[in-house]
């Protein structure tokens, strides 16, 4: 029964991303988001061994350069396949969730369902489609927690050496696994090193617990310095200084509404199918407790968002429904926008998915194990050490997930209700509009790149032309590989939306901006067959070159 349920996941995972795959194809063959600097670095290291990352970037995480390295010898390294290596770990990541929540206490059926919902996650699916850091973090992550998890005799030794290579190479993507390395040595602390007495015995098996993760912790300023000492250091990483100033440049509202009330209602929403069936299996005193805490939740976030409508709107689903903060265009405000109905709507049900959050946790408290209990752990650690960095998007809500899922999943649902059947189509809706989102953003990236190829073969040279944030990066950044920051600085200026500000010649833009003229306008349909509109743009002041024609001639 066990191996047929894990075998079900497995079967239903692999499922889910052949489909949406083949939903979403042909991929673009052009960088999401950021995946330009990483899939250059690959392209980089393949060709002279060099590691260099751009002097743009602020991350650089070397096991993926590594995985991405491996994966082109055998593939290729364009974006597109870059693109699927990454879909690949998603769906190792979701297939890895299930044995962790099993082993961590929750039922079968909670575990498949919760399983689910990384899949169709709008955040986690999207980003399953990039050459971003985000899900080969995750992966590395939840594989470190299952390695945690199985660290019981007689293979103990063996477990939590293989939590900690996996920790090591996590820190190697990203240095946020400090945290779960945190809840691991936490939750041993708690659960297994509490002496009657301290002997022989008990120093031996503290330090036969504790020495793989002493190891992990000591290797990473060896890692670090290895990057930022040894290494050229981007120009834009080596100019960073003193980041914890930054925690008094903004408002105590921008921190509650923003660093608290936004990851919570995050949780609420990408989780509502689990919460909302809790919410529905408590009794009436329970249940008029969670509509409290919900109608606290709403009514804050509301005030809050009165006072200040500044910060990233509550809750910011970045990459739930496409483009909007993903397909980096001029003319699209500078994240993502609820309007309307659609975002009291998502404001409420995050409320009330957040208040099923808070009521499952005062039961699920006493059922956490060592392995759960170092989930909960990392995930505190993390999100109190995103807040004064201002991490306050989506993409860095996803560690969260896992441990608040299997806060939801320590309560059992009742099979003899329709909760189970419940939560299994609110995950499928869940799932179709993530997938809906990922149709849409590589449709307009399509669109984009087929504008950006018609100009240049009307004569309209790359440099003067604005395709957005991530083309903009792959085909005009320079790449410069010099020892001095400065230099490396001065080489890279006048990219638009990435060194530069300024209007270029010709803009593809998601709206008209006020300076420039409609050359023509582009549409396409979503997966909702509404359609969106894009424009190519042309600066009003702008004057073709002697013999050159316009295009809109």
């Amino acid at each position: 029964m066990k191996r047929a349920g894990q075998g079900a996941v497995i079967a239903g995972v692999v499922a889910w991303y052949a489909a949406v795959y083949l939903i979403v194809r042909p991929l673009a063959d052009a960088p999401v988001i950021d995946g330009w600097i990483y899939s250059h670095a690959v392209r980089l290291f393949a060709a002279t061994g060099r590691l260099r990352f751009a002097g743009f970037t602020e991350a650089m995480p070397v096991a993926q350069i590594l995985y991405g390295t491996a994966w082109s010898r055998l593939f290729g390294a364009g974006e597109a396949s870059l693109d699927l290596s990454v879909a690949c770990l998603g769906a190792i990541g979701a297939i890895l969730l299930h044995p962790l929540l099993i082993r961590c206490g929750a039922g079968r059926a909670e575990a498949a369902i919760a399983s689910g919902l990384l899949a169709a996650n709008p955040c986690y699916l999207f980003l399953s489609f990039s050459f971003m850091t985000d899900v080969p973090f995750m992966v590395l992550m939840i594989g470190a927690m299952l390695a945690f998890a199985k660290a019981e005799l007689p293979a103990e030794n063996f477990w939590l050496w293989i939590c900690a290579a996996f920790s090591i190479a996590a820190f190697m993507i990203r240095p946020f696994a400090a945290a779960a390395i945190a809840g691991f040595i936490g939750a041993t602390i708690i659960y297994d090193l509490r002496p009657h007495k301290i002997d022989r015995r008990w120093l031996a098996h503290a330090a036969r617990r504790l020495a793989p993760l002493a190891f992990a912790v000591a290797a990473w300023p060896g890692v670090w310095a290895w990057l930022m000492v040894m290494q050229a250091q981007p120009f834009r990483l080596a100019r960073r200084t003193h980041l914890i100033g930054y925690f008094f440049m903004v408002g105590v509202t921008t921190y509650l509404r923003a660093g608290i009330l936004g990851p919570l209602l995050y949780l609420g929403i990408v989780l509502s199918p689990l919460a909302l069936v809790q919410v529905a299996q408590l009794a009436a005193a329970g249940m008029r407790r969670a509509a409290a805490i919900a109608a606290t939740i709403f009514i804050a976030a509301w005030i809050l968002i009165r006072l200040d409508p500044k910060p990233p709107a509550t809750p910011e689903l970045s990459c739930f429904g496409g483009w909007s903060n993903a397909l980096l265009l001029r003319g699209l405000p500078s994240h993502f926008e609820w309007h309307g109905a659609g975002n009291w709507i998502a404001l409420a049900l995050g409320s009330a998915g957040a208040a099923g959050l808070i009521v499952a946790a005062q039961r699920a408290w006493p059922k956490l194990n060592r392995a759960g209990a170092a989930m909960v752990i990392a995930a505190a650690c993390y999100w109190a050490g995103t807040i004064p960095l201002w991490l306050f998007n989506d993409r860095y809500y996803l560690f969260l997930v896992p441990a608040a899922a299997l806060i939801l999943a320590l309560t059992p649902i009742r099979s003899q209700s329709l909760a189970v059947p419940a939560a299994i189509a609110m995950t499928v809706i869940m799932g179709i509009a993530s997938a809906a989102g990922l149709y849409d953003y590589q449709r307009g990236l399509g669109a984009v790149i087929a504008a950006r190829d018609a100009l240049e073969r009307e004569g309209i040279p790359r440099p003067q032309i604005d395709a957005g944030y991530s083309l903009n990066g792959a085909d005009l950044y320079h790449f410069a590989d010099q020892p001095e920051v400065q230099d490396s600085l001065e080489r890279e200026q006048g990219i638009p939306m990435i060194t530069s500000s300024a209007l270029d010649d010709y803009t593809i833009a998601a709206a008209p901006i006020s300076g420039t003229e409609i050359v023509r306008q582009l549409g396409w349909p979503d997966a909702c067959g509404s359609g969106r509109a894009l424009y190519v743009l042309r600066r009003a002041d702008f004057t073709p070159a002697p013999g050159k024609s316009s295009p809109d001639k």
